[in-house]
């Protein structure tokens, strides 16, 4: 019997969990000693009343100030959004940040980190080559007090040390890792994700399921990343049909934000080595398809074409998707598991591929975006299997 392999576990994130958690923000905050807070947010967050059901804790509670919000973040984690953001704190001298958002206003706030902590301007300086690796030990404190408070279940940023940032010059989606780029705390409070569409509901659960998936399968997966993987996917097949056709049922919305947590925790540790994500980031720079949707069509269309890659896991993920099967063909399996896959995806409404009909010469543009794409430099997917995957999420491709 094979011992198990060396790893590290490294989380540094409070996480509150439940219905009215939220309203714990600024108590929190005076914990850490902070006096004057900075929202971080966007505008949609702004009009659809989610950021006032939060400001107004400030105004009941007292004793510390929310100073200013921010509420110019884009679909993505752009790094122009972000140096200005970061030039708008430092001008204003916040002393804590607080982060109302889905997956691109965290990972905005992640890399409004980074500039402050490390005394830059430029998020790209922070990026060569659109990668920043700061593992330890050159990962060091960054010494800006933060919350973060989610408002979808799908990219668990709040804990995860990995931020996706937009290079928009170069149309690519680059990858800063940071052990203290996460929240200090974080309020996962399901108040706040009821308001959530359907569709978006969905996209971002995809993405959830996404991470668990490849964190289950990486070659680096671990014996304690497993564990959260296979039980976030468990989580996420029960309540996201729940969530997306009822909206305001606090149990499937709690269910899932903790499933999205667990789920990115286990892609965190369990190596990132994510060809889905690969295929995701390629379209989404490319094209600006939202990176949930951009996961869920990838999913599928990978477990197709590349099955070997997730077939030492394939008892686990059919353990994971519920699949009913005597077999032990791993091929068998990770076929069947497929099918768990595109069944949700029916439930929920989700088109597995996307509208965009890409002509040849996009097609190769895709398929260079996909081979070039930074995190291809972990895990690259083979020349053949990348085409094979564009002809089938593309239509006409």
């Amino acid at each position: 019997m094979a011992t198990p392999k060396y790893f590290v576990w490294e989380y540094r994130t409070l996480v509150e969990v439940g219905s009215g958690c939220r309203t714990f923000v600024a108590q929190r905050f005076m914990e850490m000693g902070c006096k004057r807070v900075a929202m971080i947010t966007d505008k949609g967050l702004i009009d659809a009343g989610v950021a006032d059901m939060v400001k107004d804790i400030f105004t009941i509670q007292g004793g510390v100030k929310l100073a200013g919000v921010y509420d110019k973040i884009e679909q993505d984690a752009a790094m122009r959004v972000i140096n200005d953001c970061a030039r708008w704190y430092r001008e204003n001298a916040f002393d804590g940040m607080l982060v109302l958002g889905g997956g691109s206003v965290m990972d905005s706030a992640k890399g409004v980190k980074m500039l402050l902590g490390n005394g830059a301007t430029d998020i790209k300086n922070l990026m060569p080559g659109n990668l920043g690796p700061y593992i330890r030990p050159l990962g060091k404190p960054l010494g800006v007090p933060n919350i973060f408070i989610p408002t979808t279940a799908g990219t668990g940023s709040e804990v995860s040390p990995l931020a996706v940032i937009y290079n928009e010059d170069d149309k690519v989606k680059g990858d800063v890792l940071h052990p203290f780029i996460p929240a200090d705390i974080a309020l996962l409070d399901p108040d706040l994700t009821v308001g959530l569409p359907p569709g978006m509901t969905v996209s971002t659960g995809l993405d959830a399921l996404g991470h668990a998936v490849e964190g289950l399968t990486s070659p680096e997966a671990n014996i304690m990343s497993d564990s959260l993987s296979i039980h976030s996917i468990k989580l996420i097949m029960k309540y996201l049909p729940i969530a997306a056709s009822d909206g305001k049922n606090l149990e499937a919305r709690t269910n899932m934000l903790a499933a999205s947590n667990m789920a990115i925790m286990g892609f965190a540790m369990g190596g990132m080595m994510f060809p889905m994500h690969n295929v995701a980031h390629a379209a989404g720079g490319q094209l600006r398809i939202p990176h949930g949707q951009a996961v869920g069509v990838a999913m599928p269309a990978c477990m197709e074409h590349m099955p070997w890659h997730y077939w030492p896991k394939a008892k686990e993920l059919a353990e994971g998707f519920g699949v009913k099967s005597d077999s032990q063909d791993p091929a068998e399996l990770v076929a069947l598991a497929r099918e768990k896959v595109l069944g949700l995806m029916k439930e929920c409404g989700f088109k597995p591929q996307f509208d965009q009909a890409l002509d040849s010469q996009q097609s190769e543009t895709m398929y260079w975006a996909i081979k070039a794409d930074p995190t291809a430099m972990l895990y690259p997917i083979p020349d053949d299997t990348i085409r094979a995957i564009i002809s089938t999420v593309f239509p006409g491709a």
